[in-house]
């Protein structure tokens, strides 16, 4: 099955996600344990190394720790980076075969504009399966176009057209929204995707060229 957009966000949120906690397991562990390593025991001596009020503090001994610690805190980052970047790369890059629909979006709705010509309002039909290229902008004001079940979102800017891409698998009804702030209708902007069976897909379309 090829990667949608959700996948593409689902496996960088597991990765960050899977980092996060086995750091954050390692660090409270250290700290626990240097805790009641060092904590205060009557009669013992106090260490040659302690700060001392009025005392510049003595070296400590600890430079490859504070090395190691780091090179594996710079190499968590810098990968972490990395895999974003490839994230967003894939998300700039539509598959060659996508459908492509031009989406204008207006106070308050959308527009949406099939390869035949035809204009649907409101609401937007697509075969499952299959990826689908947006080419979105504004005729008014600034909005952007969500899809939260589908991880996506765009900027619809006027005088600007944005792309993005995503593909649907399950067949169903998905809520399209706006995320700004655009007036008094910014509530009630919404849209529907309709991920259709490939077949009826291909039969209501042909429909629409005949007529």
């Amino acid at each position: 099955m090829v990667a949608t957009t959700v996948d593409i966000f689902n496996n960088l949120w597991s990765v960050f996600s899977t980092l996060g906690v086995i750091v954050g397991i390692v660090v409270i562990s250290y700290m626990v344990y240097l805790i009641v390593r060092n904590r205060a025991r009557g009669g013992a001596p106090e260490p040659e190394d302690s700060p001392k009020p009025g005392e510049l503090p003595r070296e400590r001994k600890g430079a490859k720790k504070l090395l190691l610690s780091v090179f594996l805190s710079a190499s968590i980052v810098i990968s972490l980076i990395l895999l974003t970047f490839i994230a967003l790369d894939n998300l700039d890059r539509p598959p060659a075969d996508a459908m492509e629909v031009k989406v204008v979006a207006f106070q308050w709705g959308w527009k949406f504009y099939y390869p035949n010509g035809y204009e649907a309002v409101g609401e937007l039909r697509i075969p499952r399966g299959t990826a689908v290229k947006f080419y979105v902008t504004s005729q008014d004001v600034f909005h952007n176009m969500g899809i939260i079940d589908l991880r996506f979102k765009i900027d619809a800017i006027p005088g600007k057209t944005n792309i993005g891409w995503t593909r649907v698998y399950q067949a169903g009804v998905y809520e399209i929204r706006c995320f700004e702030l655009c007036g008094d209708g910014h509530g009630v902007m919404i849209g529907r995707l309709i991920a259709m069976e490939p077949e009826e897909f291909n039969s209501w379309y042909s429909s629409l060229q005949a007529s």
